[in-house]
């Protein structure tokens, strides 16, 4: 059985951005198992996919000595099941000395997928790897949006932590109002605004994510809201939130790792893009809405309307709000 090493290093969201090059590696040597250097925790949303092998960390300091030019180690300490057949790297230029120092160890050829394409180019972060796995003789069409299947452990953890939450006929909403980059984060007015319309809905249930780096936009809220009657989800592993995903009736995020999370887990997605371009980085789903507001623009009115009209558009409303 033919072993290939993937290296990807990426966030959360960059990960996922990536999910359909991975899936074209599976696709054209569909016998290969997938070791992934990479971050444990986000290889948590994969874990059910066949094609994974194992997950190796890539904060190990075993590492350190490959990212210097002409770089070595013994084969045996990088915890890796020889031969490997092909190794793939996602990184920026920088990562070539990674990928030639891999390559020479594993004895085994080594590509570089650049991750990121430049605006000019009009291209989608998935159309651009794919593009470069093609160059490399790896045929790669980005396909459609695929759903994310947690694991089924990760799905039992998911109903445990939902329990009796949910009063008959409630259906959950899930909302990420924070995002890895500050400049991300769309106007605190706006989700206040918008969380208090969604309280006064009978028929859903509210669930507010927070992430590590939530704290500020959070305190936000709770001086602007009554949030007693909120479901909090705090600081869940990936896995798990995946599995809860999978009873959101519908989700509304910032541009962050979780919203690519929710898009990709197929539930019905509002992403709200301001600096960023989602022409390159909007989430993949098979239901998904961009809705872009204005960083230089303090009124949040327009956009909140714009969502309230498309969770309308999905038939969730029990009634005006």
């Amino acid at each position: 059985m033919t072993s290939l090493l993937v290296v990807n290093q990426g966030a959360v969201g960059d990960f996922i951005l990536s999910l359909p090059a991975v899936e074209a590696i599976h696709n054209a040597i569909p016998q290969a198992r997938l070791t992934f250097l990479a971050n444990p925790s986000t290889l948590e949303i994969i874990r059910a996919r066949p094609y994974l092998a194992t997950v190796l960390d890539c904060r190990s300091s075993r590492w350190a000595p490959l990212y210097v030019e002409g770089g070595r180690v013994a084969p045996g300490s990088l915890g890796l099941s020889p031969p490997i057949g092909g190794i793939f790297v996602f990184g920026r230029p920088s990562s070539q000395v990674l990928t030639e120092n891999l390559a020479a160890i594993l004895n085994a050829p080594g590509h570089r997928i650049d991750p990121f394409p430049d605006g000019g180019l009009g291209l989608s972060v998935a159309e651009y790897q794919c593009r470069q796995l093609t160059a490399l003789g790896v045929p790669a069409v980005p396909p459609p949006p695929s759903v994310i299947a947690p694991a089924p452990e990760d799905g039992i953890e998911a109903v445990a932590l939902l329990g009796n939450r949910l009063g008959p006929g409630e259906r959950l909403v899930l909302i990420h109002p924070g995002s890895g980059g500050r400049e991300k984060i769309w106007a605190p007015a706006g989700w206040i605004a918008l969380i208090r319309r969604l309280l006064e809905q009978p028929r859903l249930r509210l669930g507010l994510i927070q992430g590590p780096a939530d704290g500020e936009i959070l305190q936000r809220l709770q001086q602007g809201l009554d949030l007693s009657h909120v479901l909090l989800v705090p600081n869940l592993g990936l896995g798990i939130l995946a599995g809860l995903m999978g009873y959101a009736a519908f989700y509304i995020g910032n541009d962050s790792g979780i919203t690519h999370l929710a898009a990709a887990c197929g539930v019905p997605t509002v992403a709200l893009f301001g600096p960023t371009d989602p022409r390159i980085w909007a989430p993949r789903g098979p239901t998904v809405q961009i809705i872009r507001w204005r960083p230089e623009h303090p009124d949040p009115g327009h956009e909140t309307e714009r969502i309230w009209d498309q969770v309308k558009a999905w038939g969730h409303l029990a009634q005006e709000g």
